[in-house]
């Protein structure tokens, strides 16, 4: 029996024949940031914090110094679809970049 590749899970999202695109948040210290919509299929996004860390909340309130998890810079992540689509993010002391890509299982 040969490789079964097509099994290795989980799969970047694919929709209407290409692949669905990553997405770059900026998140400043003044404005907080969320994905925009994610695909129906996605079941996994993974995403990393870059530059700087950020304040994150889930429960649809800003984060701030006193409200929400703090993500550092450097540290990668994998969530649900539904845990991403809540949270949102600010950075702490300086700009964040966050890349999320989206999987499917």
């Amino acid at each position: 029996m040969g490789p079964i590749t097509n099994a290795i899970y989980p799969k970047p999202c694919w929709a209407l024949n290409s692949a669905v695109a990553g997405q770059q948040l900026s998140a400043t210290t003044t404005a907080a940031v969320q994905f925009s919509s994610l695909n129906d299929i996605t079941t996994l996004v993974v995403l990393d914090i870059q530059v700087a860390n950020v304040y994150c909340t889930f429960d649809g309130t800003t984060p701030s110094s006193s409200r929400g998890h703090i993500l550092y810079a450097t540290q990668s992540y994998t969530w649900s679809r539904a845990t991403a689509a809540a949270a949102k993010f600010i950075g702490t002391t300086a700009t964040a970049t966050i890349w999320g890509s989206e999987f499917q299982v």
